[in-house]
């Protein structure tokens, strides 16, 4: 049976503070690195950030749609009769009341191609289903709101960090009515539609009707919520409380479908969420019956992202299949045997993708600066070279005068962007499903 890793990303209610960078680096690692991509059967159709990254790749598919035909990104469907994922459209319409709008304009022209790459992957890879016989999905929702939000302090381990601690005691009091109040009336609300517990969508219009908005209006997001803010201190602290209460949404649906939960973690140079209720880079390392944080050597995602996407699902397919094997065993027995084994093999699987990485860009790039025979422009793209260095608007200037300016210029030059090319250091955490907070 697959191990399965919800993919949080592509959650729209995040939009406001992830931009298409944090979205790339979280799908690619994702691919690299976790056996399976689990994804709500709603982000199909609702998410921009999704849309986006299908948008961007012009002329080829996307990472998103080689992965999700290799199966390697799976559907988390409510219902069993969904199946193919078209059908999911109509059941969730059922479930959250036909005024809500589901289908977000900018999804609409790239619908067809999530679905059918979706489609594909499905006759390689089951789909997955919500569980039965667990309760509500919202009743967790609800008990995990009261018991992180409903307290007179924030969490304990904020205070490790002292930035952050000022930061949470700060918007703690200014949230006080929302975490209470507003949270209680959307339990109300959820149970008079006929749902239980808590519904995300529920407490989205408690907070935006109280600032304002039309009762009417029942598809509110957070950017709705937060343009209502009266004055700065008070758009600041929506905005961290609508992470705070997205957050825990994510986690009750790890533990819901027994996932792990890699977000944000994996993105550590660009830590978006450092006022994150839960779990973050700032914290100490993950317990030895949580997970395990250790530091690797990775090519810059940037250039990575550049690869053709093909290339990169073929990248865990060649060199990753033994990292998974052994993340696999660990998570099915998480001994500390299986730990260190897990860990040792990320490692090797990390330089193994250095050592091609090496050989198949990075050298033929410097090499090519060096003899001009090309722009980085032409040898990778520009994505490339938002990650090497700023491009070569007067190349062709230089390359007319004296050649030992010439051969100096490409020298620096080079050696600027051979060292910005380089991999480099950084921490990945991988944590086991039903951690704890």
């Amino acid at each position: 049976m697959p191990e399965y890793s919800l993919f949080n990303s592509a959650d729209d209610c995040l939009a406001y503070s992830l931009d298409e960078r944090a979205f790339d680096e979280s799908l690619l690692l994702n691919v690299l690195f976790q056996d399976r991509i689990l994804l709500n059967e709603a982000y199909f159709f609702n998410s921009t950030l999704l849309a986006d990254h299908v948008k961007r790749a012009v002329g080829h598919p996307s990472l998103f749609e080689v992965a999700s035909r290799e199966g390697l990104i799976v559907p988390a469907f409510r219902d069993p009769s969904t199946e193919p994922l078209d059908q999911a459209y109509a059941l969730m319409r059922h479930e959250y009341g036909p005024e809500y709008a589901l289908l977000h304009p900018q999804m609409q022209p790239y619908r067809d191609r999530v679905v059918a790459s979706i489609d594909v992957g499905l006759e390689k890879e089951h789909a997955f289903f919500w569980p039965s016989g667990k309760g509500q999905s919202g009743d967790g929702y609800r008990d995990l709101v009261r018991e992180m939000l409903q307290t007179d302090q924030p969490p304990a381990y904020v205070q490790d960090d002292p930035n952050r601690a000022q930061l949470f005691e700060r918007v703690w009091e200014v949230s006080k009515p929302w975490r209470f109040e507003h949270v209680e009336a959307a339990v109300a609300q959820t149970r008079a539609k006929g749902a239980q517990g808590l519904q995300r969508t529920e407490l989205f219009c408690s907070l935006g009707w109280s600032l304002g908005m039309p009762k009417k209006i029942v598809t509110i997001s957070p950017p709705d919520i937060i343009q209502r803010c009266s004055d700065p201190e008070q758009r600041l602290a929506m905005e961290i409380f609508l992470k705070w209460v997205t957050q825990c949404h994510h986690l009750n649906q790890s533990r819901y479908f027994e996932a792990s939960i890699n977000f944000p973690v994996y993105n550590i140079d660009q830590d978006f969420l450092m006022d994150s209720l839960l779990r973050s880079p700032l914290d100490r390392a993950p317990s030895s019956d949580e997970g395990f944080r250790c530091e690797v050597e990775l090519p810059p995602l940037d250039v990575l992202m550049a690869v053709d996407a093909s290339d990169l699902v073929k990248i865990r397919a060649d060199l990753g299949l033994g990292y998974l094997l052994a993340l696999r065993r660990w998570q099915d027995d998480p001994s500390l045997d299986n730990q260190e084994a897990a860990k040792s093999s990320l490692g090797n699987y990390c330089s193994r993708i250095c050592t091609r990485y090496d050989t198949d860009v990075r050298q033929p790039l410097v090499a090519a600066i060096m003899q001009g025979r090309a722009s980085p422009e032409v040898e990778l793209g520009k994505a490339v070279m938002s990650a090497a260095g700023a491009a070569f608007p007067h190349f062709g200037v230089f390359s007319q005068v004296a050649q030992p300016m010439t051969t100096v210029y490409r020298y620096v030059r080079a050696k600027k962007t051979d060292a910005s090319l380089k991999p480099r250091s950084r921490q990945l955490e991988v944590t086991l499903a039903e951690t704890g907070l």
